[in-house]
């Protein structure tokens, strides 16, 4: 899995627990946090970003996995604000003192909260397909019935949410340890016809392995269990801790139009918060983004 311009560690965090990241492209570049989103590790960033265009363009990113994913320890009842600390705590480990963020999906809370409270550390922020804050009695559901039946446990039986991304988890794990083949086209069978072409012409990047990436992506997201899936969701449906016009530093919004995991109009609405945003919507589900990773990447490099 491109082992040769591929390094995993972890730091250990002042309260003992550990903080896994995986850097990719090049290794002297310019630094860029990539955070993963729901179900998803370090390794995301391994097969949805190719790593000649990282060398090319003189980026190292810096993929973290949230707690509970991958080698980084849980953190239950923590938000987002409680990972800008973690995060501030890598990057003065590893000596950065200016780094940009990428924040997917799931990754947009976090990754906001960390530019909101350190702006003097973040340059700029580039969410994809990112989930926005919704208010505590807000009336919304995503167009995948799938993901809108986990919304409503999250809403109304977290218990049995925890015991059915337990389950998922545990499936998932089962199904990346066999015949990889049948899980990728298992999920491609899943997949809404915009966000299926984009997902196979990343996994079919020889030149980046993407595949082995994605399969490992599948197991450290799962190998914990799914109680950090369940918390995500949860978190979701909580106050941030700040208000995205809190956010005072350039913020750069992708999102397919036709997104079925993230509406649009909640989309559109955080776009309106940022003081300092500009935003694209393209044509696309929740994939969308990807099909623009060169000029995100490049976007990065030049600021």
């Amino acid at each position: 899995m491109n082992a040769s311009t591929t390094t995993e560690r972890s730091i250990t965090l002042q309260d003992g627990r550990r903080m896994g990241y995986a850097v990719f492209g090049d290794p002297v570049g310019r630094p860029c946090l990539f955070v993963h989103g729901y179900s998803s590790s370090r390794w995301s960033a391994g097969w949805t970003f190719s790593n000649a265009t990282l060398h090319r363009q003189g980026v190292r990113l810096i993929a973290v996995d949230r707690p509970g994913y991958g080698l980084s320890t849980a953190n239950p009842g923590a938000g987002f604000l409680d990972w800008a600390r973690d995060a501030s705590a890598l990057t003065d480990q590893l000596g950065l003192d200016r780094v940009a963020v990428i924040g997917v999906s799931m990754g947009a809370g976090p990754a906001l909260a960390l530019t909101a409270t350190h702006p003097a550390l973040v340059t700029s922020t580039t969410i994809l397909g990112g989930m926005p804050p919704v208010a505590v009695r807000e009336r919304w559901a995503p167009a995948s019935r799938a993901d809108a039946f986990y919304w409503r446990l999250a809403r109304r039986a977290p218990w049995l949410l925890r015991r059915l991304c337990s389950a998922s988890a545990a499936m998932m794990s089962t199904a990346a340890r066999g015949d990889t083949g049948k899980l990728i086209g298992r999920i491609e069978r899943g997949l809404p016809g915009a966000d299926l072409r984009i997902f196979s012409e990343l996994l079919n990047d020889a030149d980046n392995n993407a595949k082995a990436a994605f399969i490992a992506d599948v197991r450290e997201s799962c190998h914990q269990g799914g109680a950090a899936m369940a918390d995500d969701l949860r978190q979701y449906l909580r106050p941030w801790g700040f208000d995205p016009v809190d956010v005072r530093r350039p913020v750069h919004l992708w999102h397919g139009l036709e997104d079925p995991k993230v509406p649009i109009m909640l989309a559109r609405r955080l776009a309106d918060r940022l003081p300092q945003g500009t935003s694209r919507f393209v044509p696309g589900g929740h994939f969308a983004s990807f099909a623009h990773r060169d000029e995100i990447i490049s976007r990065i490099a030049d600021e």
